[in-house]
Protein backbone atom coordinates (compact mmCIF):
# COMPACT_ATOMS: atom_id res chain seq x y z
CA UNK A 1 0.00 0.00 0.00
CA UNK A 2 1.13 3.61 -0.79
CA UNK A 3 1.98 6.45 1.76
CA UNK A 4 1.39 3.92 4.80
CA UNK A 5 3.88 2.38 7.21
CA UNK A 6 3.95 -1.20 9.16
CA UNK A 7 4.94 -1.68 12.36
CA UNK A 8 5.61 -5.41 14.08
CA UNK A 9 3.38 -5.59 17.18
CA UNK A 10 4.76 -8.71 18.40
CA UNK A 11 3.74 -12.84 17.96
CA UNK A 12 0.60 -14.43 19.22
CA UNK A 13 1.67 -18.30 19.82
CA UNK A 14 -1.68 -20.58 18.80
CA UNK A 15 -1.91 -24.33 20.62
CA UNK A 16 -5.54 -24.78 19.48
CA UNK A 17 -5.31 -24.28 15.51
CA UNK A 18 -7.52 -21.03 16.14
CA UNK A 19 -7.30 -16.99 16.77
CA UNK A 20 -9.62 -15.15 18.91
CA UNK A 21 -9.82 -11.54 17.94
CA UNK A 22 -11.83 -9.20 21.26
CA UNK A 23 -11.34 -6.64 23.53
CA UNK A 24 -9.91 -8.17 26.98
CA UNK A 25 -12.77 -6.22 28.75
CA UNK A 26 -15.11 -9.08 27.61
CA UNK A 27 -13.05 -11.88 28.38
CA UNK A 28 -15.02 -12.02 31.83
CA UNK A 29 -17.84 -13.30 29.95
CA UNK A 30 -17.49 -16.65 30.44
CA UNK A 31 -20.24 -17.84 28.40
CA UNK A 32 -19.47 -16.03 25.52
CA UNK A 33 -16.07 -17.14 26.05
CA UNK A 34 -16.55 -20.77 26.93
CA UNK A 35 -13.29 -22.66 25.41
CA UNK A 36 -14.89 -26.10 24.78
CA UNK A 37 -17.48 -23.65 22.28
CA UNK A 38 -15.18 -22.10 20.64
CA UNK A 39 -13.26 -24.84 19.78
CA UNK A 40 -16.33 -26.72 18.52
CA UNK A 41 -16.50 -24.35 16.14
CA UNK A 42 -13.57 -26.39 14.09
CA UNK A 43 -14.97 -29.28 14.64
CA UNK A 44 -17.94 -27.79 12.27
CA UNK A 45 -15.10 -27.22 10.19
CA UNK A 46 -16.22 -23.53 9.83
CA UNK A 47 -13.59 -21.08 9.22
CA UNK A 48 -14.80 -18.29 11.65
CA UNK A 49 -17.27 -17.47 14.14
CA UNK A 50 -18.89 -14.21 15.36
CA UNK A 51 -19.30 -14.47 19.38
CA UNK A 52 -22.13 -13.18 20.38
CA UNK A 53 -23.17 -12.17 24.22
CA UNK A 54 -25.79 -12.38 25.90
CA UNK A 55 -27.42 -9.23 24.17
CA UNK A 56 -26.90 -10.24 20.91
CA UNK A 57 -24.17 -7.59 20.39
CA UNK A 58 -20.53 -9.36 18.74
CA UNK A 59 -18.10 -8.99 21.50
CA UNK A 60 -15.49 -11.17 18.72
CA UNK A 61 -14.36 -13.14 16.33
CA UNK A 62 -12.57 -16.86 16.64
CA UNK A 63 -11.12 -18.18 13.41
CA UNK A 64 -9.15 -21.15 12.31
CA UNK A 65 -5.39 -20.34 11.19
CA UNK A 66 -6.10 -22.80 8.86
CA UNK A 67 -2.20 -23.87 9.24
CA UNK A 68 -2.71 -25.44 12.71
CA UNK A 69 -0.25 -24.23 15.74
CA UNK A 70 2.26 -21.88 15.77
CA UNK A 71 3.74 -18.53 16.49
CA UNK A 72 2.48 -15.89 14.48
CA UNK A 73 3.80 -12.53 13.85
CA UNK A 74 1.64 -9.41 14.29
CA UNK A 75 1.44 -6.04 11.78
CA UNK A 76 -0.51 -2.70 11.83
CA UNK A 77 -0.75 -0.59 8.98
CA UNK A 78 -1.25 2.73 9.24
CA UNK A 79 -1.69 5.43 6.84
CA UNK A 80 0.67 8.75 6.32
CA UNK A 81 -1.44 10.41 9.52
CA UNK A 82 -0.88 7.54 11.51
CA UNK A 83 -4.47 6.05 11.88
CA UNK A 84 -4.90 2.25 12.25
CA UNK A 85 -5.72 1.32 8.89
CA UNK A 86 -6.02 -2.72 9.75
CA UNK A 87 -3.80 -5.26 11.77
CA UNK A 88 -2.45 -8.30 10.48
CA UNK A 89 -1.58 -11.65 11.52
CA UNK A 90 0.64 -13.98 9.26
CA UNK A 91 -0.39 -17.22 9.39
CA UNK A 92 3.06 -17.99 7.60
CA UNK A 93 6.74 -16.48 8.33
CA UNK A 94 7.32 -14.54 4.65
CA UNK A 95 7.24 -10.62 5.22
CA UNK A 96 4.07 -8.19 4.69
CA UNK A 97 4.14 -6.32 1.18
Amino acid sequence: MKNTTTEYLGCTGVDSGQLLLTDPCYITDKKTFDYDTMTSYIDKDLKSQTLLNGHNVEVGVVMRTQVGDGVFPVYARYNKRGELLKIEILVNQSKID
